[in-house]
């Protein structure tokens, strides 16, 4: 980091860049303790632009809202966040009082155009990686520069002969000539200002270090690692949006390693980097800051899939063709081979359809007079399979066979050709299903991805619940889980009138193995303990840790003197079983006291009550016994 009286001096001039207007009253008033939403509200309301952009957050896709927000209630603003909000606001409040400047070399609306578009790459790669809250991720991504921006405030002359002499260029080379002139780089003041405005320290070492990352990743690991990768990805993802297509598609193909790395698919990479084109120019308008028009990373062809396997995907079709005339179905597949498609043949609907189930293409191009089998009968039994939803469906047909055309896109074909078949035409219908495919093919891969998600979650959860009523050191149940238990037993008996029992145990003379030989060795003899009650309970039975030396068993369906039976097989096995602990073979031995379901006990709390002065009193008759409730 900036060393921080360095930082004092840069404050004081007065020229580092700060928000200004409505957006001050709002930062002063997330300061305060007793702020209500409502007040916020009205704060916000004073600048319409301001509340606009607030909104474009909310109805992001990283928000995932069932239907677009149109007024900023206090379900809005709790959704973002109040400390996002106001960094929100002091961000957009940058860009609004930044837009010209006297360094004359410093080019502000390109800054501010990358700037957005870094911030959308932030948000979405971040939401891909589940990094940190979106509106988080936005407002860093759109900050992540701002020491450029000071720097170009601070030494107008100096900074724009620096930029002069890189071309304009950001990177390494500008970064060196920055150290060199002024003793810090870009990159220590943004961090230090964003430090200053209160963003968590975990965001601003991502921005000090995500274009120089290698170094600080070696060192780091977890959560600000993968920040600091998906900062670094960001940043070079929007620079994608000011290059040449061919130039695009080059440095495409070098960021695929990096996604790798945070688990994102090449397709995914290539979704994310199209939904971040439409996004930058959403929030670019929204700004009033100029955008440059560029090409869908899906209209880049070859390159940008980056292997063959994605090529394959996107590019290469597997074709299935299905026409009873020779010359026109060999003329076909000539043209389509030659356009690097796989194709396969069939002379009739039947052995197409056996063809499809087979070979499960991606695109069918179906003659309706196919032999006397029916096209129209083949498209209609293709879109009732599950995988013939998925095909893409050329007919094709007569120029003057409008009723059989437009029944056969009724019955689910997706397109149509007139023969004999024009090449243009052909060409501009296959650049319209490849793109269609494409859209079915990364849907299923999100589907696929969000069914893994979902699975990851689902298990991530039961884990939870079960940590939750787990005992950390024994692996029992918990005390919690045991009263839940025991109150859900003492119902199902009630129900059925069946015998319910119940068990508490305590080792004897446990507090001297503490004094003795110490915590761990007394955290050793706990585990054993338990590992002896698993062996001896019988499956139906309930064992949990109750608390410190105590354990309690819930044994459903079970006398007393089944209960009785059972205790004294735990304290047999207790008694001559020597637990070994920290290399030594330790004796011990438990008292036990048991209560059984009768009238006696009109709630399960007292039947647990029984048995805890059962367990009393075998302690007072010498201990390692049982004893009944009386």
């Amino acid at each position: 980091m900036l060393d921080p009286a360095v930082f004092v001096e840069l404050k004081a001039s007065g020229n580092l860049p700060s928000p200004r207007g409505s957006a001050l009253r709002v930062l002063e008033l997330c300061q305060q303790d007793d702020l209500t939403l409502p007040q916020l509200i009205q704060a916000l309301q004073v600048d319409p632009a301001m509340v606009g952009r607030l909104l474009k957050m909310a109805n992001s896709a990283a928000f995932a809202r069932p239907r677009p927000v149109v007024a900023l209630t206090p379900d809005v603003l709790m959704s973002i966040g109040i400390q996002s909000v106001r960094r929100l606001v002091l961000a957009f409040s940058l860009v609004s009082g930044n837009r010209q400047g006297q360094c004359a070399a410093f080019d502000y609306e390109a800054f501010w155009s990358r700037s957005a578009a870094t911030g959308v790459a932030t948000q979405l790669l971040g939401a891909a990686t589940r990094a940190a809250a979106p509106a988080e991720l936005f407002t860093v991504g759109l900050l992540a520069n701002v020491g450029r921006l000071a720097l170009a405030a601070m030494h107008p002359a100096a900074y724009g002969s620096l930029l002069e002499q890189c071309a304009g260029e950001f990177g390494a080379p500008l970064t060196a000539l920055e150290r060199h002139a002024f003793g810090y780089s870009h990159a220590e003041v943004a961090a230090a200002m964003m430090q200053d405005w209160g963003l968590p320290r975990l965001f601003c070492d991502a921005v000090l270090h995500h274009e120089e990352p290698e170094a600080a990743i070696a060192s780091m690991a977890g959560r600000n690692a993968d920040l600091i990768r998906v900062m670094h990805m960001a940043s070079r993802l929007a620079g994608l949006c000011f290059l040449a297509p061919q130039a695009r598609a080059t440095e495409f193909r070098s960021l695929l390693p990096l996604a790798h790395e945070l688990e994102i698919s090449e397709g995914n990479l290539a979704r994310l980097g199209d939904q971040m084109l439409t996004d930058w120019a959403e929030w670019s308008r929204l700004l009033e800051i100029a955008v440059c028009e560029t090409t869908p990373f899906a209209e880049l062809g070859g390159p940008v899939a980056g292997s063959a396997g994605s090529d394959d995907m996107f590019r290469r079709l597997s074709v299935l063709i299905i026409d009873d005339e020779p010359i026109a179905r060999r003329l076909l597949k000539d043209t389509m081979e030659a356009a690097g498609h796989q194709v396969s043949l069939a002379r009739n609907g039947h052995d197409g359809m056996v063809d499809a189930l087979d070979r499960q293409p991606q695109l069918v191009f179906v003659d309706l007079f196919a032999s006397r089998d029916k096209g129209l009968e083949l498209i209609r039994t293709l879109r009732q399979t599950e995988l013939g939803r998925s095909i893409y469906i050329i007919v094709l047909t007569s120029p003057d066979d409008d009723q059989r055309l437009a029944v056969a896109l009724d019955s689910g074909a997706d397109d149509f050709l007139d023969k004999p078949l024009d090449p243009r035409l052909l060409n501009l219908r296959l650049r319209a299903g490849r793109r269609m495919i494409r859209e079915q093919q990364l849907l299923r891969l999100e589907q696929e991805q969000l069914r893994r998600r979902l699975l990851e979650l689902s298990i991530t959860s039961q884990h939870a619940r079960e940590a939750a009523l787990t005992d950390v050191l024994t692996g029992l149940y918990n005390r919690r889980h045991a009263m839940d238990r025991l109150a859900q037993e003492w119902a199902e008996a009630d129900r059925g009138r069946r015998p319910l029992a119940v068990l508490m145990l305590d080792i004897d003379f446990f507090k001297a193995v503490n004094d003795s030989h110490g915590h761990d060795a007394g955290d050793a003899v706990l585990r054993k303990v338990a590992d002896v009650l698993r062996t001896i309970a019988r499956l139906s039975d309930v064992v949990c840790r109750y608390g410190g030396e105590e354990f309690l068993i819930i044994a459903p369906d079970t006398s007393l003197d089944g209960a009785v039976q059972l205790a004294e097989r735990i304290r047999v096995g207790i008694e001559r079983q020597p637990l070994p602990v920290c290399g030594k073979a330790l004796k011990l031995s438990m008292s036990l006291g048991v209560a059984v379901k009768d009238g006696k006990y009109g709630s399960h709390e007292r039947l647990l009550k029984a048995a805890d002065e059962a367990l009393y009193l075998a302690k007072q008759r010498g201990r390692n016994r049982v004893e009944r409730a009386v």
